[in-house]
């Protein structure tokens, strides 16, 4: 072996380990490296409607009056909310004392995989503090009505529930209004085959006029319109109840939360699953 060769193997091997340090380094480096997580698909907005300016709780302002006309309809002052996430870790007992809620629909599921990870809490405690419990599915108009219902059917037994389940829709996509209407029409048929009775069906007063109304007219409705005035849906559906704030406070729950109130002659009675009447 020559001298050049003899140094060039000692250059070699004293050059190794820092090669081999400098390699575990990088991978090391490339092992810790940050992942970024992935959006969260409980935080999609629940409530995507534009917000209006909310009236005053009717609790308050017609505690001496139970009952107060808006145009066509007549609003009683006693009603109930609607929860999720949002509203966190609920009070149940603080909100059973205050005693004006008279129901409560919990968010169960959204379209084919979401799951809200408060609605078993709120179902049993709900209904351990005796307040009527009933449920809604959040409808996605991008797909299937029967893949979502199988959904809601394999995370909620029926049997629990005091209150009819209610469809939440609020989203029109971009597929055709036939298209959006058949897939409404497969849930809701789904449904009333396997428990047979109909679901309540929520959604905006504007939204309703627009792409629902003529459609789905032989359901009860709970229907959203924040402001001043109750709502005036066209056509002679069951409009049974108005949700007028999202802004509403009640005791045992920290911030806001949706408020609703029976319109003319609807009560309790009226939203009570058939063996709970």
């Amino acid at each position: 072996m020559s001298r050049y060769s003899t140094i060039l193997l000692a250059a070699i091997l004293f050059l190794l380990p820092c090669i081999s340090d400098a390699k575990k380094k990088k991978e090391k480096a490339v092992e810790v490296r940050p992942e970024l997580p992935m959006p969260d698909p409980a935080m999609v907005a629940l409530k995507p409607q534009i917000p209006l300016s909310p009236i005053g709780e009717l609790g308050r302002i017609e505690a001496a009056n139970p009952k107060a006309t808006y145009g066509n309809h007549t609003a009683r002052h006693h009603g109930g909310i609607d929860v999720s996430h949002y509203q966190g870790q609920i009070d149940w007992q603080a909100v059973a004392r205050e005693g004006k809620t008279k129901y409560v629909f919990c968010k169960a599921t959204e379209s084919t995989t979401l799951v809200d990870n408060t609605f078993q809490y709120n179902l049993r405690e709900a209904k351990r503090a005796g307040i009527p419990v009933g449920c809604y599915h959040f409808f996605s108009a991008t797909t299937s009505g029967e893949a979502q219902l199988r959904h809601f059917m394999k995370n909620v037994d029926v049997r629990q529930l005091d209150v009819v389940p209610m469809l939440d829709v609020e989203v029109r996509g971009k597929a055709s209004l036939e298209e959006f209407h058949r897939q409404i029409r497969a849930w809701l048929k789904g449904f009333e085959e396997h428990y047979h009775f109909k679901p309540i069906l929520y959604a905006s007063v504007n939204f309703y006029n627009k792409y629902l109304a003529g459609a789905f007219d032989d359901y009860i409705y709970m229907i959203a319109k924040y402001g001043e005035g109750c709502p005036n849906p066209q056509g002679a559906i069951p409009f049974a109840m108005w949700q007028y704030t999202s802004s509403g406070s009640v005791s045992g729950i920290r911030g806001r939360v949706d408020l609703s109130c029976f319109v003319d002659h609807f009560d309790v009675k009226d939203i009570l699953i058939k063996n709970q009447r």
